[in-house]
């Protein structure tokens, strides 16, 4: 059993607030960059929240910026559920360790695939490396605070990584 100090609501709560930050930090620090900030949620925003297709480029709409971003923050707490499931089980079963890697794989492509095959507009503003950077960054960040708070999760890797 896990000796976590958190309840599993908020240990949920606080890995998926923490993936969901790194991952809009980077996609901010990118269209920062670019000279276009906020240019990412607000296009996601455009086409996945309000159905514009094609999605104005050239302005920010702040409306989808929002929406998309109590979105996205909704879907990685949703998504910090599963995986603190899955951390605390860990601890104990190779297999659901070996189901984290699982889903670490899924959590790399599905936004990239997903992106490319439903909005053929603004596919070409999410390229591949962008993609899988934010999401391993989310997946560091997540990782490092579950690392803190189930030491036991690092033992049990080390002596039975994925079963025998």
């Amino acid at each position: 059993m896990s000796d976590s100090r958190q309840p599993l609501f908020s240990e949920a709560v606080d890995a998926g607030l923490l993936g969901g930050s790194t991952v809009a930090i980077w996609f901010l620090i990118r269209d920062l960059l670019a000279g276009r900030p906020l240019l990412t949620p607000s296009l996601l925003g455009q086409t996945f929240i309000l159905g514009e297709e094609p999605p104005v480029t050239t302005s920010i709409d702040f409306g989808a910026v929002i929406l998309y971003t109590a979105a996205h923050f909704l879907a990685f707490v949703a998504f910090g559920f599963v995986v603190t499931a899955l951390v605390r089980a860990a601890c104990r079963s190779a297999v659901a360790r070996f189901a984290l890697l699982v889903l670490f794989v899924v959590f790399e492509l599905a936004f990239y695939v997903f992106v490319q095959a439903a909005a053929s507009g603004i596919g070409d503003y999410f390229p591949l490396w962008s993609v899988l950077l934010a999401n391993l960054f989310a997946a560091l960040a997540m990782g490092y605070y579950f690392a803190r708070l189930h030491p036991e999760l690092a033992r049990a890797l080390k002596e039975e990584p994925l079963g025998a």
